[in-house]
């Protein structure tokens, strides 16, 4: 289920998913753009990533600040503090799966790096996945939504569904929701999914007009043409509107211009506030 019902007193959780360079990044950049007050913080900046906007450790970064360094999922309780400090109210919170912390930098730096010789498999990969995302949703996400403070993450628990089933030796997806760290999740999913519906052609074509190269495992014209269907799958819609998601899709594809899924970004945020959002409704199609 849900984490709790979206109304006045509770925040919103909303996930954006897709293959690789599918356009997730665009909706949850769009939607952090059109924040009218600047009450939000945005820990894809602040931990220890590659993003060229990041903010350095020690050099007013909240996370170093507070806890001496920002190899760390921060508590929302101390987060919340630390803007009452500035006189201010935390009111939105960005983020991504994985983390840049401990476990979810482990995750980024050897087990989809696919220049590294250690190979790890898919239920070593899922568990990894699994622990950070209970401990992003666990200290963060659900006190924070709780509290009436939105939440707008890059991936979630559908990622592992399509992801580490459709590795080499993959994980069944009976197995995969087994993992105690992945229940957990799915009792605390969010209230809305954007799936970005693209091809594999387009997202490497994307990735070759990009300078930064993560080398993830992942991001190779293979494994993206065997998982672009999955996102599509009713199975999958089924699977997250069990938990209580709502699942709407973007098409991200050709003709579409990022700016094209821009305006569906706000659109989509909008009719869900408004609760005139449908449950599968298709966008830029």
């Amino acid at each position: 289920m849900v984490i709790a019902k979206y109304d006045s007193k509770t925040g919103l959780y909303l996930v954006a998913e897709s293959i690789d360079f599918g356009g997730k990044g665009t909706i949850i950049n769009t939607i952090k753009n059109s924040c009218v007050d600047k009450n939000f913080i945005d820990l894809r900046l602040l931990w220890p990533s590659d993003e060229p906007d990041k903010i350095p450790a020690a050099k007013g970064n909240t996370l170093f600040d507070k806890y001496g360094t920002d190899d760390v999922i921060p508590k929302y309780e101390d987060l919340k503090q630390e803007f009452m400090k500035q006189g201010r109210s935390l009111n939105t919170i960005f983020t991504c799966e994985p983390t840049w912390a401990k476990t979810g930098l482990k995750i980024r730096k050897k087990a989809i790096h696919e220049t590294l010789g250690r190979k790890y498999t898919a239920r070593e990969t899922a568990e990894l996945y699994a622990e950070d995302r209970q401990k992003l949703i666990s200290k963060l996400i659900r006190p924070a939504i709780l509290d009436g403070v939105d939440v707008f993450c890059e991936r979630n628990f559908c990622s592992s569904i399509v992801y580490q089933s459709s590795m080499d030796n993959p994980l069944t997806v009976e197995e995969i929701t087994s993992l105690e760290s992945n229940k957990y999740a799915m009792r605390n999913a969010p209230h809305l999914y954007i799936i970005c519906d693209v091809s594999a052609d387009t997202a490497i074509k994307r990735k070759a007009g990009r300078e930064k190269d993560d080398h993830c495992k992942f991001e190779v014209p293979e494994f993206l043409t065997r998982i672009e269907d999955r996102y599509r799958s009713e199975e999958l819609k089924k699977m997250l509107n069990s938990h209580g998601s709502k699942v709407v899709y973007v098409n991200t594809d050709k003709p579409t211009t990022p700016e094209d899924t821009a305006r569906a970004a706000i659109d989509i945020l909008n009719l869900f506030r408004l609760g005139e959002l449908k449950d599968g409704q298709r966008i830029n199609y």
